[in-house]
This record gives structure tokens, sequence and C-alpha cells, in this order.
């Protein structure tokens, strides 16, 4: 099997694409920056002790007044300064964020690398537009310098299908949607209900991996009356999911519903996307893709990129990338704040 990455970087993001023998499997959002500011899974913090949940937790707050939840709590009263690791930075669900989780740590640990999927420092090669210094864990692999083939890859494509949720198959579409409780993966299409479950099942397997989608997901399948085929879509979904790794899953039942739980590892792509605003890019996407958009522009005049007054003022305070657009196209970036501005902003290149 043929494993390549494609790599292609923008201030604040780069987007990496692993492929299988060409065909897109996994897509990963590697950003430098966040808003709200959230402190990165791995990171080490000192924090103060606000309160035991039972059970083992407690409520911590960080020093940069992020909360988190602390498991275990170790044997000091409430009040208490202690250290601790995020095992898991926050994640967004529709409309609110889900705390972050935190470990104790004794001072002097040492910071956890965790920056590169394992797996994705086994490929063969990096494609990208231009000579990049990569991450340590990577510098070994050979880079193919191919901006045709990183345009080729159409990773806009899937992330616009990531933001609407939206996943067509052969015969049919996907229809995944967030709610606080789980990911819900509705099934619809013109086929016969058993030949389309079939297809739906492995376009299911392909899209939690394309995606990263964890923690509980709920399957809304055609309704199969005959148990035998209900078995059939069973083994066809047990097949699917077996590139995933560990997880549970219920059997489909006789309406049609089947119930898988991932491991939450992380934010998915969808998440990330999104933040707490299901199918609409949050102020952090819009921000970082308009950065993109400004070095990508054609022409060597200043760039102006006209937003929201809530973009633009993200924007402002990112200071470094906004210097590294600069660098990067030779030219000034003015940020215009537009309260009636259409879609997400835009980019404007003025004559040199």
């Amino acid at each position: 099997m043929t494993r390549q990455l494609v790599w292609d970087a923008a201030p604040g993001e780069t987007r990496c694409l692993l492929l299988e023998n060409g065909t897109p499997v996994e897509l990963h959002l590697r950003r430098s920056v966040a808003f709200p500011p959230r402190a990165p899974a791995g990171s080490h913090h000192s924090a103060r002790l606000i309160s035991r949940l039972g059970n083992g937790r407690g409520l911590i707050t960080l020093a940069n007044g992020e909360e988190a939840l602390l498991h275990p709590v170790p044997a000091i009263p409430e009040g208490a300064a202690l250290n601790v690791a995020l095992t898991r930075e926050s994640l967004p669900e529709p409309g609110q964020w889900k705390r972050a989780l935190a470990r104790p740590i004794e001072a002097g640990e040492p910071v956890s690398e965790i920056d590169i999927a394992p797996h994705l420092t086994t490929v063969s090669e990096i494609i990208c537009a231009a000579p990049l210094t990569l991450p340590p864990a990577l510098s070994h692999i050979p880079q193919k310098i191919d901006a045709a083939a990183v345009a080729e890859a159409d990773i806009d494509l899937l992330m616009e299908a990531a933001r609407t949720g939206l996943i067509a198959f052969p015969g049919g579409t996907l229809s995944i949607e967030r709610t606080r409780a789980m990911t819900i993966i509705d099934v619809d299409g013109s086929l016969a209900p058993l030949a389309l479950n079939l297809a739906a099942a492995a376009a299911i397997g392909r899209a939690l991996r394309l995606f990263q989608i964890t923690g509980p997901i709920g399957i809304d399948f055609v309704s199969l009356a005959n148990k035998a085929d209900r078995h059939a879509v069973d083994a066809a979904l047990a097949e699917a999911l077996a590139p995933l790794g560990p997880l549970e899953r219920t059997a489909i039942n006789g309406f049609g519903f089947a119930q898988i739980i991932r491991p939450r590892t992380g934010a998915s792509v969808l998440e990330q996307l999104c933040g707490t605003t299901p199918g609409r890019l949050s102020i952090e996407s819009q921000a970082l893709a308009l950065l993109r958009a400004a070095v990508q522009a054609t022409g060597i005049g200043p760039r102006t990129v006209t937003a929201r007054p809530a973009v633009i003022d993200v924007l402002r305070t990112w200071e470094d990338l906004r210097a590294d657009v600069q660098r990067q196209t030779g030219a000034p970036l003015n940020l215009v704040a537009d309260a009636g501005v259409q879609g997400y902003g835009h980019v404007h290149v003025s004559p040199a």
C-alpha cells in the first residue's frame, strides 16, 4: 500500500490529508491559534482546586482563567494550588464548550509531545507546494514538491463536506449532525433499503475515519423488517469500522438504529471547523480562512481583508499571523470591519 501525506500549510493552520493508494482516508487540521483561547492537550499549567465533585473528580481553574475537570484529585484542600497536565483540550458542543480534562503532575515533569499522530510518521513521502520545515517527527520523510498535486487533492471540498455534514456516496447521502448528546448520522438515498444500508455502512466507516469523529455516534439506517438483512448490514458495518481501532457498538434494531462509541481523543474536523455553531464556520475558522485567502490571492499589491467586526477583532489579536501573511506576500495586510459584509468576508488585492 502506498501512503502519502498532503501537507497544505497556511498562516495558523495546516491541513494534512493522508492518502492510501491515492484515496483520501484521514484529514487532520493542525492549528497554532484558538478562539476563544484554550490550552492544548499535553500542555502543563499551574492551577487551583475550586471544588470536589465526587467520584475522584474536581473542578480546577488554570492560571489563564480556563476551567477544567481534574481526575484524580490529590489530597489537598479546596483553594490549594497544584500543577496539572491537560489530557484533553476543551471541546465544542452545540451552543457551549465542554471543559478540558486534566491530571495532577509533579513540578518539573517533562511535557508530553502531542503533535503528530504516530501513524502519520510512517508515510512514504510528504507532498507539498513548496519546500517546508516539517515537525521533528516528520523530518525524516522525503518531500515531494508538487503544487498541482496539492491542488488536485481538493481539500476545500472535504472541508465543505465537513462543514455541512453532507457526505454523498453512490446511491445515497449521509447527513451528519452534532448534538450535545451524540453525533447523529442519517441515511437517505434512492436504492432499495438493503442495498442502500450496505452502501451506507461502508460510507460511514470512511467518514468517521476521514473526519476523526469520536464519542457516542447514533446511526439511523433505513428500517429493515427482515432479520437476515439486518445481520448483513451489521456485518458490513463491522467490516467498515475495523480500521478505526477500539470501539463499542450495538446491533441494528428493528427501527434501523445502531450506536457506536469511539474513545473521545479530541475534536473532530467538524468540531474544529464549526465550534459551537454546527453547519457554520466558527469565528476562528473564518479568520483562518481569510488569512489563507490573503496568501493565495494573486497580485503583488496590499491585501485588504473585509469581514464582520467579530472576525476582524480576532485577526487584530493575531499579530504573528498577520506578520506571516505580509512576509509571504511581500505586501501590507489591511483589516476592515464591515457588519454588512456578505458571507464570511473577502480579500481584495489593490494595485501595487
